[in-house]
């Protein structure tokens, strides 16, 4: 899937500050894939480029989850977004925990 090679570098520094390559969610090859075509990727998906090739297309309908991922670049991208949604329940996990607790008192034995 040559065409989804985009012009520049995509890094995604909100959720991989440190690149892909040193994330620990990825491949090699698939840190590379995704700095050469995260771009264009993330543009089919979010629907601001349209499809020039029947590759493409199909890479839509991965992305919608009407079909599994069948090439190394649909497979990388459904890598990415999985990780998306596990870095977001790991910074969910405690950020409600002591607003929901509430303090009772406790009264000592000593008395």
């Amino acid at each position: 899937m040559a065409s989804l090679v985009a012009n520049k570098r995509f890094f995604d520094d909100t959720h991989f500050p440190y690149g892909f390559r040193r994330s620990g969610d990825f491949t090699l090859k698939q840190a590379e894939l995704l700095e050469a075509c995260g771009h264009k990727m993330l543009a089919l998906e979010q629907g601001h480029h349209q499809p020039e090739s029947d590759d493409e297309q199909h890479f839509i309908r991965v992305c919608r989850g009407e079909c599994p991922a069948q090439t190394l670049e649909e497979k990388t991208w459904v890598v990415y977004r999985e990780a998306l949604i596990r870095k977001g329940r790991v910074l969910n996990l405690f950020t409600s925990y002591h607003a929901d607790v509430e303090e009772e008192e406790y009264e000592s034995d000593d008395d």
